[in-house]
């Protein structure tokens, strides 16, 4: 009897062998969709804790916004290896909070899928370094009352595989595998992450979690941020 299970396994046409596909690179936006709200609750935050010293150093919610879109810019700077002052930010004060953003943000290769992911961000840094020194010894007289760190700018390219493979898509965070915590879709949300080529790449994101608004409004109510 003709046994066709039998007679599947045992093809071979010479071909059975993988080949390996050209490395596709996806470019993720991060726009900083909630630097705006962070930067504000950061300074009122610093009131609430201790309004004598805030009004002292006198920072103001555009200062910080301004150095939270230089801090991303540099760190993305780096991890397309053409940050030329690195060792300059060591110097520099930054938020726990959005230290560990920085530290999310970087290249992720998934090789079996053969897709390179890098962060990129548009527009021009509205700060040079000694601007941005300024305003980080502002930041840096409150490490009292929040949550501040010191030569804290992650050294190296690697970015968190959770984070940069999630981003905004109609309004949803979607990613391309389940996550391994929906918090890596709460900072994607915070950063503003999005597909510089959306058309090309939106179908890789198949796993959907929070909408944006959700995830705006819960994460400027969270103090632990500060």
């Amino acid at each position: 009897m003709y046994n066709g299970e039998a007679a599947f396994t045992t093809l071979d046409l010479g071909s059975a062998n993988p080949i390996s596909v050209p490395m596709e690179t996806i470019e993720t936006e991060v726009s900083g969709a909630m630097f705006k709200e962070y930067a504000s609750a950061f300074v009122k935050e610093a009131w609430r804790k201790n309004p004598l010293r805030a009004e002292q150093i006198g920072l103001t919610e555009q200062e910080m916004l301004n150095y939270t879109e230089y801090l991303m810019f540099k760190r993305i700077e780096c991890v397309n290896n053409n940050c030329k002052d690195f060792r300059k930010l060591k110097a520099l004060y930054i938020p726990a909070w959005i230290q560990h953003c920085l530290t999310l943000i970087g290249e992720v290769i998934i090789r079996d899928k053969g897709i390179k992911i890098v962060p990129v961000m548009n527009g021009e840094c509205r700060l040079k370094f000694e601007e941005a020194a300024r305003i980080s010894d502002k930041v840096g007289m409150l490490i009292d009352d929040l949550q501040i760190v010191r030569d804290a700018m992650p050294r190296v390219p690697e970015g968190n595989q959770d984070v940069m493979t999630t981003a905004l898509i109609a309004d949803y965070m979607r990613s391309i595998e389940k996550v391994t915590h929906p918090a890596f879709t709460y900072v994607s949300a915070f950063l503003g992450l999005k597909l510089k080529e959306e058309t090309m790449w939106a179908s890789l994101y198949r796993v959907q979690y929070d909408d944006f608004a959700y995830i705006a409004s819960a994460l400027t109510a969270t103090r632990g941020l500060y």
